[in-house]
């Protein structure tokens, strides 16, 4: 959804994915860049209020951002809705930062079929790398770029 978000113009929309405390549970939040950490590109600003923030968690399965029965939920779709309910996200990261469109662009191609990236779970991260499951074996994904903008 988020490289659908790019190419739709939105490419100061970022993904600041994490693990759950236990661990069995994948979240991540999409927020505008001036969000992010101005030390790390995937993880949330320290003045930034999490309940109010467009997320998602694997718990809550298909029913992205709470969305229930939408069928089919491709990624435009999911892309689409996004821009509908979240428009002052949305307008925030309606602005170019093609350093982190193509970071992310690299990240998908570097997990695929069905990997996933985190910047920190209950434990201390990696300070030079994102965290990875499910991916080929090797696969290293650096940190995203950080914001330059205001």
């Amino acid at each position: 959804m988020v490289a659908e978000l790019h190419k739709l113009g939105f490419e100061g929309l970022r993904a600041t994915p994490y693990l759950s405390a236990s661990g069995c549970n994948w979240r991540c939040c999409i927020v505008p860049a001036c969000m992010a950490r101005r030390t790390h590109g995937a993880r949330l600003a320290e003045n930034v209020i999490y309940e109010a923030l467009p997320r998602y968690s694997s718990a809550d399965g298909e029913d992205y951002f709470g969305w229930a029965n939408m069928k089919p939920k491709t990624p435009l779709i999911l892309a689409k809705r996004f821009l509908v309910e979240f428009q002052k996200f949305a307008e925030q990261g309606k602005h170019p930062d093609p350093a982190y469109a193509r970071w992310f662009a690299d990240m998908l191609e570097l997990t695929a079929p069905v990997g996933v990236i985190y910047a920190f779970g209950d434990w201390e991260p990696p300070v030079d790398r994102m965290l990875a499951d499910f991916c080929k074996e090797g696969v290293v994904v650096p940190l995203p770029p950080v914001w330059g903008g205001r």
